[in-house]
């Protein structure tokens, strides 16, 4: 997706040039299938060592077909309001409103993990490297590297912790404030209360296996649940985690034919 090889010197320039590519590739709030394709090649960059991206793009799928106004939330609205054309496409317009703010939130999640995820590879090694991000994530991300390096696969727990630093530090430096802000534009206690309280499935849990939120706006909430899917994926196997994505309508078939290929086309 990029080639580090060509990037300058100086680690301040170097961010810099590596955050503007990642807003390039994350597109426009609403391209959440060129973001899903370029987490899934962070991951595959990472020998299966990072498993973040991994388990975020399922999220970002799930929340595809959950917030959109075509989605779940969408057949909740219009079954609710059937009687009332106006106020249904008041409560559409809503929705709509808050779909397109968590896509904005999804796509600086992306920025940011790839932003990182690169910027440790060439520059983590240098000493004025570290103050880009919280140090625990900075450590663990070049214990990873320096494992995909060697060729090694990282053992569960080292795998568990990378996923927790990048997903504290996504959770609290920006899902967080994003979520915050797109509820506080809510003057409708139905739509709160439905986007507030999602049952979530991911393609790759378990049947009959679903969350449900009592308040998607709590952070350790979010937490406690990502950390359990993540649970469930190391569980099941990230072959079948990867294998899932498959499934999901969002993503171009063409893409399985070449994935490095079509996401490098993509990101040019």
């Amino acid at each position: 997706m990029i080639d580090t090889t060509t990037l300058p010197a100086g680690t301040r320039e170097g961010h810099a040039i590596l955050r503007a590519h990642a807003a390039r590739i994350a597109g426009a709030p609403g391209d959440i299938a060129q973001r899903v394709m370029a987490h899934h090649q962070i991951y595959r960059d990472s020998n299966a060592n990072h498993t973040f991206p991994l388990v975020a793009l399922h999220g970002a799928l799930w929340a595809a077909g959950f917030f959109e106004t075509t989605g779940r939330l969408g057949d909740a609205l219009r079954a609710r309001y059937f009687y009332d054309a106006r106020e249904r496409a008041f409560r559409m317009q809503l929705l709509g409103g808050f779909a397109e703010g968590f896509k904005s939130v999804n796509r600086q999640v992306f920025i940011d993990t790839f932003t990182n995820y690169f910027f440790t590879r060439h520059y983590g090694t240098r000493p004025d490297a570290s103050g880009y991000m919280h140090p625990d994530l900075f450590a663990a991300l070049n214990t990873m590297h320096a494992a995909t390096r060697e060729g090694r696969t990282m053992d569960a727990a080292q795998k568990r912790h990378l996923f927790l630093q990048a997903l504290q530090f996504e959770q609290e430096v920006t899902v967080a404030p994003g979520v915050r802000a797109e509820v506080s534009k809510f003057d409708c206690p139905i739509l709160t209360f439905l986007c507030l309280r999602p049952i979530v499935r991911f393609a790759y849990f378990p049947r009959r296996t679903y969350f449900w939120f009592r308040n998607f706006a709590d952070t350790s909430e979010r937490i406690a649940r990502a950390l359990a899917s993540y649970d469930i994926a190391a569980r099941a196997g990230w072959t079948v985690v990867e294998d899932a994505m498959r499934s999901s309508p969002v993503l171009p078939g063409a893409y399985w034919s070449d994935p490095a290929g079509f996401i490098q086309r993509v990101a040019a």
